[in-house]
């Protein structure tokens, strides 16, 4: 069955996106998530982590819902504490997998922004979780795009880098097929992410990391995608590239000594 183009994109109100305040690009001082006295439509707190609708529903036919991760408006996901990043992650998937059995959206995406090129525009640490009424990422997104060139593996735990990325060069994947090993797939996470803004092969401040489920599949896929300028060849043709195999080997090396060093660690709680 041929699918309907048209319900594979979605709406963005361009004139509400444009009053939303941006701390990102606009160095604005104020920050709406530090103003936690004035926050609307909170959904659920937890310690320093808030869920609560978006007060810029931007997107057509969608429920936004945003996770103010930390009180700390500098934090950032790979220099949390472990501990506290695993149990910020558990709130996550615990309000993804509610949003999901809502049973109201084609399909519900988790994903979160750092960064000048990731996309967002709030510079405190926060995650999204949509759920899509007409669109289903599942008719877009395949288990090959979350496969690829062995990093890692581990009991429970793989991580790749993508040999038929979404849109190209370097995608890590991390796939967790047990769910006890949760504090050490979330310490691997972790350190992917700082290699991204810190250790990468070109300057890079940005990434994005999404979540991923897939029907009659019990494991969780997640993809950690460096942002910088989007190669033109997939913004006019949709074609994605990987990098030449010299190349890529050099990076596998040195992201598996990066988590190498993190496996060598005493084992996180």
């Amino acid at each position: 069955m041929e699918q309907n183009p048209f319900t594979h994109t979605l709406e963005y109100n361009l004139d509400l996106g444009k009053t939303k305040p941006d701390t990102v690009h606009r160095h604005e001082k104020y920050c709406p998530f530090c103003d936690v006295k004035n926050l609307k439509n909170v959904l659920e707190t937890r310690g320093h982590m808030i869920w609560l609708e978006n007060a810029f529903p931007v997107l057509k036919d969608c429920w936004q819902t945003l996770i103010i991760e930390t009180d700390d408006c500098d934090g950032e996901f790979s220099e949390y504490d472990p501990a506290y990043a695993v149990e910020m992650i558990r709130f996550g998937l615990e309000k993804w997998h509610q949003v999901q059995a809502m049973d109201r959206f084609r399909s519900v995406v988790f994903y979160r922004n750092h960064g000048y090129m990731s996309g967002g525009t709030i510079h405190h640490p926060h995650s999204q979780i949509v759920g899509l009424e007409k669109y289903d990422y599942h008719d877009d997104v395949k288990l090959y795009h979350l496969q690829g060139h062995p990093v890692l593996q581990s009991p429970g735990i793989e991580v790749n880098l993508s040999a038929r990325p979404i849109i190209g060069f370097y995608e890590v994947n991390l796939i967790l097929s047990d769910d006890a090993q949760l504090p050490l797939f979330v310490h691997y996470m972790q350190i992917v992410s700082h290699f991204m803004i810190h250790d990468f092969v070109w300057h890079n401040e940005s990434y994005n990391i999404f979540f991923y489920t897939f029907p009659d599949d019990p494991k969780l896929y997640v993809k950690i995608v460096p942002r910088f300028l989007t190669n033109p060849l997939y913004v006019g043709y949709m074609i994605p590239q990987t990098a030449n195999e010299g190349h890529r080997n050099r990076f596998i090396e040195r992201l598996q000594k990066a988590l190498a060093a993190a496996s060598n660690q005493p084992e996180r709680k």
